[in-house]
């Protein structure tokens, strides 16, 4: 059943990265408008502001099911977009509202296939399963990264063939899902669950814990990611033309897969607090020598990129088992749906004013210089926490760490 599982994770993890990866792109190529990118940005986060209410329907319902019916539906959403006409004839109106339409199933898929391994895994597999799922889809994603990088070489991409690759494998992730059994016995119709006092729990609990310091850090950090983000098919296509956007995906997916085997064998070494000062500074420095470096030295402003995605990983990794630790078993669920509604809706404001800043900054590098400023910022602002400070090893740290 792993297996299946396996399959079905990294198609579907192809054929979104696909998506995700090449929409802003296509948007960039087809209409060149940074207010356009910006509002694809802000649709693509739109949907996730409601996670919080996806954890109880994903929980009472057969998680199986969910993943086949949304998998599905992003199939039909990418042949829609890869073999229909349909682009040319409602412009930009109708990727919106591809975009949308796919990020509300990522919402309800996402959940549903995290929440569905540790049904046919036992827990103390989990981190080994999560990892192998991870590796495997990233490095299928550099794989077809180096594909998509020769199928741009001529610089006038067909987006509509890119989909057509995406919508293939989103297909085979479904094909996977129909072989796989959810073993979690039916919940009773007639279970009822005070949801609104949970939610306000989870809240309370983060208000009054050292988590708020860390949900805050990953809020504005996401936020400036996302101003950046809009912009970076513009910024890559000015400095190295629509290649050089494929170049940096797969440079960040190499960082990606470093930083997971790094954190797994040596981030238990290190204060926590420490670790995520010291990652957040490292990736400030390395995100601004990137952009100082890219117009003369190519190789090198790579070199930096690539470290520069490491590290910002494994500030992601950090939060994430901090947010596994910290809070009690029965209230991560919560504490993880609201951070990603928090960070959602800090990335849908970022996107717009993204958007914005691109059209009317003369020079794009400038915004990429801002970013890498936000995370000196944010690790300078983590470290003069006294609770994050103080934080200690994560194999040491205790549950509900109170603020100081």
């Amino acid at each position: 059943m792993f297996r299946t599982y396996l399959l079905y994770r990294v198609f579907s993890g192809l054929g979104g990265g696909i998506f995700a990866m090449f929409m802003l792109l296509s948007i960039h190529m087809i209409y060149g408008n940074p207010i356009y990118t910006g509002i694809a940005g802000f649709l693509m986060a739109a949907p996730q502001v409601f996670s919080f209410a996806v954890g109880p329907v994903v929980d009472r319902r057969n998680k199986v099911i969910i993943a086949r019916f949304t998998t599905f539906l992003e199939f039909l959403v990418l042949v829609l977009v890869a073999f229909t006409p349909l682009v040319e004839q409602l412009g930009v109106m109708f990727m919106f509202a591809v975009i949308f339409v796919y990020a509300v199933t990522i919402v309800f898929e996402g959940p549903a296939g995290n929440a569905l391994l540790p049904q046919i895994v036992h827990k103390d597999k989990l981190m080994e399963a999560n990892s192998l799922v991870y590796i495997a889809s990233l490095i299928g994603g550099i794989a077809i990264g180096l594909f998509l990088f020769l199928a741009l070489g001529g610089g006038d991409a067909n987006v509509q063939f890119l989909y057509g690759i995406s919508a293939g494998f989103t297909g085979l992730a479904f094909v996977f899902t129909l072989f796989l059994k959810d073993p979690t016995p039916k919940q009773s119709p007639n279970i009822q669950t005070n949801y609104i006092h949970d939610l306000k729990e989870g809240v309370r609990f983060i208000r009054h814990n050292v988590l708020m310091f860390l949900v805050i850090a990953v809020v504005v950090k996401w936020f400036v990611i996302r101003i950046a983000s809009v912009n970076t098919p513009m910024f890559a296509d000015y400095h190295v033309g629509v290649q050089g956007y494929v170049v940096f995906a797969l440079v960040g997916m190499a960082g990606g897969l470093v930083a997971s085997y790094v954190m797994g064998v040596f981030g238990k070494r290190f204060k926590v607090g420490m670790l995520l000062f010291m990652m957040y500074i490292l990736a400030g420095l390395t995100e601004i020598v990137f952009v100082l470096t890219l117009p003369h030295a190519y190789a090198f402003a790579l070199g930096m990129l690539f470290l520069n995605s490491a590290f910002v990983d494994c500030t992601g990794i950090a939060y994430g088992t901090l947010e596994q630790k910290i809070p009690p078993k029965d209230m991560v669920g919560r504490v993880d749906t609201l951070t990603t509604t928090f960070v959602a809706l800090a990335a849908m404001i970022g996107a717009l004013i993204g958007g914005f800043l691109g059209s009317v900054v003369p020079i794009v590098d400038h915004i990429f210089i801002y970013l890498g400023i936000s995370y000196v910022v944010i690790g300078v602002l983590l470290i003069s926490v006294p609770s994050i400070r103080k934080l200690p090893k994560i194999n040491d740290l205790q549950e509900n760490v109170t603020q100081q």
